[in-house]
């Protein structure tokens, strides 16, 4: 293959679009076929509805975060999470990160490196991009519910978007950092 002697970084690109693009646009259709319309199929959604566990675990973690903080909260019809005679946030597909957790996954498969190394970092960088949503989630919900006032409150996508990327761009630097260390000795 001369693209990947001579020109390595030719093929890290172009594994890493086409990883993002499975990654991204299939979850896109995976919604599409669990979700009740057209071409909807009970099986996948009743039995391997990932984008369903996914939503659920951020709810639920958010829920303890809330707890520990002395917010009493349930989950109501999957997809909110509510403070008891409270407000709630609603978590909607575009809630989920699913477009930074597939750019974390597409570049710590395609970055050349040992597989041990890619899950490490791998599971390492999705670990830490949820548990920042779970904070997110949990952080609006006890401020919506603390200062009761909805109207001109901050665009909490963009600064969760902005937040997840530079949470991206470090763990990208220590991944990266780890194999020029590595390959350097």
């Amino acid at each position: 293959m001369l693209i990947n002697k001579k020109y390595p970084e030719a093929l890290f690109i172009i594994k890493l679009l086409l990883l993002f693009s499975i990654f991204y646009y299939g979850t896109q259709f995976y919604i599409g076929i669990t979700s009740k319309g057209n071409y909807y199929n009970a099986f996948l959604d009743k039995y391997f509805n990932y984008i369903n566990w996914l939503r659920y675990t951020i709810l639920k973690s958010a829920s303890i975060v809330c707890y520990i903080f002395g917010y009493d909260t349930k989950i109501e019809n999957i997809i909110s999470l509510r403070v008891v005679n409270g407000y709630k946030v609603n978590m909607v597909y575009s809630c989920l990160g699913i477009g930074i957790l597939s750019s974390w996954a597409a570049f710590a498969i395609a970055f050349p490196n040992n597989l041990k190394r890619k899950i490490i970092w791998l599971f390492a960088g999705l670990l830490t991009i949820w548990f920042a949503n779970v904070i997110r989630v949990a952080v609006l919900l006890m401020l919506l519910n603390k200062t009761k006032d909805v109207k001109g409150f901050p665009n909490h996508h963009t600064i969760f978007n902005v937040i997840a990327y530079m949470i991206v761009i470090v763990l990208i630097y220590f991944y990266s950092k780890e194999k020029t260390v590595k390959s350097g000795q």
